[in-house]
């Protein structure tokens, strides 16, 4: 989903972020030699290409959307599981949108820096910061189940965290679980998931800069890769339908962590799929 809505004031470029994890896969194949279970041992596992759809940016967001919407639906009719690279946080609506319409009761783990849930400014506000806020008004997911983990976003967080949670979302915001063990914080994302489906959304944000510099809006005091990946695999045994893993920013990424790190989630998601 090679997508950014263009609309940063200074840190443009997650449209390149799939090309830059799928590049820096090569090592995170090379590790998971030893893991056990090897999801690809269990898994077929295909590179479905890219979404085209042209120039990037606000005024063509619609028409990624309608495209975006349309490949997943092609993706689900087969009975597979999407796994998708961004692109922005934008990618998430037209993916909610398909899987929602084939999962009812589907619930949102969503792990970001911010809820990506604010308020709309005018019915047409379709951006990165607004994809959860259009879910909860469309209908297309369970809000009381679904829970936004690590919020901290330091411009308007509390503000932010309130509007989420008046819409019917749960949020865990990086403060309540950053100290207590992950098997607590495991559970507490866990409440009211059980049987579920569950659209997982990970915004590579989420993590603190040191270890994920390579984003759109870096925000200090996150987790660690190892803490993060932890409560990532926390979450085995949930039914997980879809996911995406979204925000790396190579032009600020220039080591090329991020997208490593970005790569090892990707592999860690396909891992939580039900064999």
């Amino acid at each position: 989903m090679p997508f950014d809505c263009g609309n940063h004031p200074t840190r443009l470029g997650a449209r390149l972020g799939p090309n830059a994890i799928r590049e820096q896969s090569i090592l995170t194949l090379e590790l998971i030699e030893d893991a056990a279970p090897d999801p690809l041992e269990h898994l077929k596992v295909v590179d479905a290409g890219d979404v085209n759809f042209g120039s990037g940016g606000l005024a063509h967001i619609h028409t990624f959307y309608d495209r975006a919407e349309r490949a997943m639906r092609e993706i689900l009719s087969k009975n597979c599981v999407p796994v998708t690279l961004g692109g922005d946080g934008a990618v998430a609506l037209p993916q909610l949108r398909a899987v929602a319409r084939k999962y009812p009761d589907l619930a949102v783990i969503h792990f970001d820096a911010h809820t990506d849930t604010y308020p709309l400014r005018g019915n047409d506000h379709y951006d990165n910061a607004t994809p959860f806020t259009h879910a909860a008004k469309e209908g297309l997911i369970d809000l009381p189940a679904s829970v936004h983990v690590g919020a901290r976003a330091p411009v308007n967080a509390k503000a932010s965290i309130e509007f989420t949670r008046d819409l019917g979302y749960r949020v865990l915001p990086w403060s309540e679980i950053a100290e207590i063990p992950s098997a607590d914080a495991v559970a507490k994302i866990r409440e009211n998931l059980e049987g579920k489906p569950i659209y997982l959304c990970f915004d590579m944000d989420f993590f603190d800069p040191s270890v994920a510099p390579g984003v759109a809006t870096p925000t200090p005091g996150g987790p660690t890769a190892y803490h993060g990946l932890e409560l990532l695999r926390g979450l085995a045994g949930l039914s997980i339908v879809a996911c995406d893993i979204n925000t790396v920013s190579p032009p600020y990424d220039q080591s090329g962590i991020t997208a490593q790190l970005a790569a090892t989630v990707v592999m860690e998601a396909i891992n939580l799929i039900p064999r």
